[in-house]
């Protein structure tokens, strides 16, 4: 059974350290988000993954274990998305495969995922997916337990939005997508966008 750290007073259960294998269950689009690191603001457009842990190892209530990590939406060959995937996929992108790769493609793949456990300055110890490979041959593909679930910005399902997490819907209606469709939605029809 995993670890159970306490974050903002709720109680969730830890990943478990180690190699699992995994299905890529999530693709959410953050949209373009705002960060801070070392005194600079970044503006990039975020993708999350989130992946279903398929080994024997599960939480309290029978359900795997999920965990997520969160890229800019970039196959720059310095990107972290691309090493990634290519870790992954076992094998380097061809130039006109890299040019054309829809990241939605990663839903219901698996691949064993390695997870380590960090302790954040406050003291919560959190799991990271630090690193990914693809099924070895011969070993059996895990079965799906999750539905594969798609958001994409630029056409949100609301339902979808609404079972989200709140921190996770705060993400997303935050992006500078989301808060432009919103700023369009309320201007009246004819009106026009203005000009500042």
């Amino acid at each position: 059974m995993g670890l159970t750290a306490t974050s903002s007073g709720k109680d969730f259960e830890l990943a478990p350290m180690g190699v699992h294998p995994s299905r890529c269950y999530r693709v959410i689009d953050l949209g373009t988000q705002t960060t801070q690191w070392e005194g600079q603001t970044k503006r990039s457009h975020k993708v999350m993954l989130t992946w279903e842990l398929l080994g024997d190892e599960r939480m309290a209530d029978g359900r795997p274990f999920s965990i997520s990590k969160r890229f800019t939406m970039s196959t720059h060959e310095k990107s972290v998305l691309r090493p990634f995937l290519e870790a992954w996929r076992g094998r380097a992108f061809t130039p006109e495969e890299i040019a054309k790769f829809d990241v939605t493609g990663v839903l219901g793949a698996p691949c064993l995922l390695n997870i380590t456990h960090d302790q954040g300055r406050d003291g919560t110890t959190y799991a990271n997916v630090a690193g990914c490979m693809p099924m070895p041959k011969g070993m059996p593909k895990p079965e799906a337990v999750n539905p594969s679930v798609k958001f994409d910005l630029d056409n949100p399902d609301m339902k979808l939005l609404e079972s989200f997490g709140q921190k996770l819907q705060a993400t997303i209606m935050g992006a500078e997508e989301w808060l432009k469709k919103q700023r369009g939605a309320e201007r009246q029809p004819g009106e026009d966008e203005p000009d500042f």
